[in-house]
Formats: C-alpha cells, sequence, structure tokens
C-alpha cells in the first residue's frame, strides 16, 4: 500500500477531485446522470480510480524517468488528461 503522506493528495481527495473534474461542465440535469454512471461504473469496477492513483503515485516518484513534470502529476491539467479522460471515454 502506498505511504499517502508522500503525495500532494490522499486517494480520496485525488477520486474526489478526478470526479469533480469531470462534472465541471456539466450542467445540473447532466451532472446527475453523469453521477449516476460514475457510481455505476465504480460499483462494477471498484479499483479504476484507484490504479490511475497508483500510476500517478509512481509517476510522481520517478522525476529520473519523467523529467521534473512528474511533479505536476497531481496538478489539474495533468488529471484532466489522464484519469479524468480514461473515466470519460469508459462511462
Amino acid at each position: 500500500m502506498l505511504d499517502e503522506k508522500n503525495y500532494p493528495m490522499t486517494y480520496k481527495e485525488y477520486e474526489k477531485r478526478v470526479i469533480e473534474l469531470l462534472l465541471e461542465d456539466c450542467d445540473e440535469r447532466f451532472r446527475e446522470l453523469m453521477m449516476e454512471k460514475v457510481e455505476a461504473e465504480l460499483e462494477k469496477e471498484p479499483n479504476f480510480i484507484q490504479m490511475s492513483y497508483g500510476y500517478d503515485c509512481f509517476d510522481y516518484d520517478h522525476p529520473e524517468i519523467y523529467g521534473e513534470v512528474s511533479k505536476k502529476t497531481f496538478e489539474d491539467e495533468f488529471l484532466r488528461q489522464t484519469p479524468v479522460a480514461n473515466l470519460r471515454k469508459i462511462l
């Protein structure tokens, strides 16, 4: 298990932010529908966002591989590019 103290976000904060970013451009009615889909998908595949968190933690830990940009892994711009985009694809 990851030591969440080493990262800018805990898993729960990460999950919440990924979902917020997914829903940020939705009107209220569509937001409710999307949230139902997210909940259904996470019930079916409960580790989906957690796997993304693990990958992002790995990237964050290895600037020697990914460069200094790896320290930006938890910023909104990067969250939109991978975990949010992947979640949007499966919905």
